[in-house]
């Protein structure tokens, strides 16, 4: 404490996983590419940094960063100044099945007992833990080079209990209730993969309270709070406000298949469909399990549709969309970029669905001044969806090759594979419609309008008629956003400025 900021405010708060979450620890474990940052007795955890930075990034990006609002906040260093953040931020610590924090090490007697707890046993002996096969798809429909990998992922459904605090000069300080704000505002995600259905989180509840540390009786308040980050003596419960989601567009998207479809590539027997020898298929659609929190235990597998394939699908179609509506063939195209990559040399897909240089474009990323330029975050956020099947609902296929000499099954060519029949897929999108421009706009339209009228399908198997849906879309503003006229839209563009 110093004289000047004699104010201190502290909350504690429970935060819930709403789809998965992959805080990377950094680097690969020999096993998985993108390992999950976890605490001293092996369970997941919520890094202080990676919390304070996402809410110091929604800040900036919310409130710019006027005379210098946002290093006052959070502290900056710089070439000869710099100034300490007045925000604290503690690492987040994951609950039991009791709803209390695991803190501390976890030794001797103690220990085993609170390492038995349902929510903990699962985590320790990784029946609780979800892997990801990420590939990103080139031009020519095959993965693109360095773009396969996989990462380690913590189920939906988990609780942390985190606790933030905030030095202060003003008694009732309306950073306060800023940052706090931020935690329910629905751009606050934590750890990789935001855009691509994962990392969103929403707050179970706030306690918080405040005291004057120049004061006999604020400072005995103080000392009397409870260390532990799930007591809350001597806190209140606050609600936080509801933020501000002018530039926000939100749909939800509901597909119906056509007829079969898969998506993702499962593995083990468990709840998958068997054939007459008690064999599963060879190729399985990707199941996955939620921790359901009132029941305290995971859910029965579910069917996983992730928001990363209808990201990478709709990143396509909308490079399509771009280059038709701007005369830009393929012919074209390709010879005026070879090796095109609609990452890169699509000004639509860069400003929808972000981009990032590699390392074959170091030299051209020395030269780019701008931090943009060298990347930027996606602006179109997709939630993964579930759904519960019935074992009516999961058929298997057999699939061979024939060899064109002999007329018989070619060599290892005959295989199986499970696939979905029909039912309803709900998906929730979000737009930062900020920066977007009109050309990116339409595009979009055009890629969803695709989707929801079959003309493009979801999953693996679209050779072979697999995968196309009728679907519809219910946009929060009615469809204002996406079916505005150019002067509307330029008119929308000035008002989020």
């Amino acid at each position: 404490m110093t004289p000047a900021l004699s104010q201190f405010y502290l909350a504690r708060v429970t935060l819930e996983t709403v789809t998965p979450l992959s805080i990377a620890a950094g680097g690969a474990d020999g096993v998985f590419d993108v390992r999950l940052v976890r605490d001293a007795n092996g369970l997941p955890a919520l890094p202080g940094s990676s919390i304070a930075g996402v809410l110091r990034h929604l800040y900036c990006t919310l409130h710019g960063d006027d005379e210098g609002a946002t290093d006052k906040l959070f502290g900056f260093q710089r070439a000869d100044e710099g100034e300490a953040s007045r925000l604290h931020v503690s690492w987040g610590a994951i609950q039991d099945s009791t709803g209390q924090p695991v803190e501390g090490l976890l030794l001797g007697k103690d220990g085993e007992q609170r390492l038995a707890d349902p929510v903990l046993k699962a985590l320790m002996e990784g029946v609780a833990r979800e892997t990801r096969d990420r590939v990103r798809i080139g031009h020519r429909g095959a993965a693109a080079d360095t773009g396969k990998f996989d990462r380690v992922v913590l189920p939906a459904g988990h609780r942390f209990s985190a606790e933030l605090s905030l030095w202060s000069d003003q008694a009732d300080d309306p950073d306060w209730r800023e940052v706090l704000g931020l935690l329910v505002h629905p751009l606050f995600r934590l750890g990789g993969g935001t855009r691509a259905g994962l990392g969103r989180i929403k707050v179970v509840q706030v306690h918080h309270g405040a005291w004057s540390l120049g004061e006999k009786l604020g400072r005995k308040q103080y000392a009397d709070l409870p260390r532990g980050l799930g007591d809350l003596t001597g806190l209140e419960p606050f609600a936080p406000p509801a933020p501000e989601l002018a530039h926000l567009v939100c749909a939800k998207l509901v597909l119906e298949p056509r007829g079969f479809w898969r998506i993702g590539e499962g593995e083990g027997s468990q709840d998958h469909k068997m054939d007459d020898q008690g064999k599963p298929a060879d190729l399985l659609p990707k199941l996955e399990s939620r921790w359901d929190w009132e029941a305290r235990k995971p859910k029965a597998a579910e069917l996983l549709i992730p928001g990363s394939s209808l990201k990478g699908l709709l990143a396509h179609r909308v490079a399509f969309h771009a280059n038709r509506r701007a005369g830009h063939w393929a012919h074209k195209v390709l010879d005026e970029h070879p090796d095109y990559d609609k990452s890169l040399h699509c000004d639509e897909v860069k400003t929808l669905f972000g981009f990032a240089r590699d390392d074959r474009e170091a030299a051209d990323a020395q030269r780019v001044s701008s931090r943009e330029e060298r990347g930027r975050a996606g602006r179109v956020f997709i939630d993964d969806g579930y759904l519960n099947l019935r074992s009516d609902e999961l058929k298997l296929m057999m699939h061979n090759a024939i060899d064109r000499f002999t007329g018989g099954v070619r060599e290892h060519m005959l295989f199986s594979e499970e696939l979905v029949w029909k039912g309803a897929v709900e998906l929730d999108l979000m737009i930062d419609t900020r920066g977007v421009s009109s050309a990116a706009r339409l595009a979009l339209r055009d890629a969803l309008a695709d989707l929801c009228e079959g003309r493009v399908a979801i999953g693996g198997g679209a050779g072979k008629g697999h995968g196309f849906c009728d679907g519809s879309l219910t946009w929060s503003d009615g469809g204002a956003w996406i079916e505005a006229s150019d002067t509307d839209h330029g008119k929308q563009q000035q008002e989020a400025a």
